[in-house]
């Protein structure tokens, strides 16, 4: 057979390749949505199966962990006492109560403000309840003053005793705290010193009621301390 008897020439295989390609182009487009969700089956498979390697060699450690954090607090919130009507304090060896307020403000205005509305958080501190130092800031007043707008509300707090107990009801959960032994002299704390926790490494949770000292006088401030047992 002569080379022009042939069927198909060198040029109709490449035309042939051509139209091949250009016939399967068209098809991928046509059906790109069943073939995007085949690649991108197998894609998802791969990578769960990569994931599930990954749960089932990996260490249980932090699962476990979880499930301990879980179970943790799960207990701590059976043991927690609930309890209504807004965070309050309540102190009945010196007829105290008052609502805790809480504030963000940081200038003097802001801070009397909120301190004419109760006793006041100090915001740097612990909540209570949790382990680590709750400061709880109010007004005294001296002898004779009007009782009006909280002024008098921690005028007597140098009169509790070890073992008394100050009743705390906040975010809907009591706490009670029992005043520990204290010298006279440790009570008492110049203005703008740090008052240290009992346990810095926050194995307690204590708090300390403080207020201007002597009452009626920005001299000096008194802090009373007390631990939930």
């Amino acid at each position: 057979m002569s080379k022009k008897e042939k069927f198909f020439t060198e040029r109709d295989k490449v035309l042939l390749k051509i139209f091949l390609l250009i016939f399967l182009f068209f098809v991928i487009i046509i059906n790109w949505k069943e073939v995007s969700a085949f690649f991108n089956l197998r894609i998802a498979s791969h990578t769960l199966q990569n994931k599930f390697q990954e749960l089932i060699l990996s260490p249980e450690k932090d699962v476990v962990e979880h499930d301990d954090e879980m179970r943790e607090y799960e207990e701590r919130e059976e043991d927690v006492e609930r309890c209504e009507g807004g965070d309050r304090i309540e102190v009945s060896a010196i007829e105290i109560e008052a609502p805790i307020v809480e504030t963000e403000g940081v200038s003097e205005k802001e801070y009397r403000e909120a301190l004419d509305r109760g006793v006041v958080r100090f915001p740097d501190g612990y909540f209570p309840g949790e382990k680590g130092l709750t400061v709880l800031f109010g007004h005294s007043a001296p002898p004779g003053w009007p009782d009006i707008n909280y002024d008098r509300v921690f005028t007597e707090i140098d009169k509790l005793q070890e073992g008394d107990e100050i009743e705390i009801c906040y975010d809907n959960r009591f706490y009670t705290y029992r005043v520990i032994e204290e010298k006279e002299e440790e009570k008492v704390y110049e203005v703008g010193e740090d008052v240290p926790p009992l346990y810095p490494q926050a194995e307690k949770k204590e708090l300390v009621l403080m207020t201007c000292w002597p009452p009626g006088d920005a001299e000096s401030r008194m802090g009373v301390r007390a631990i939930i047992d």
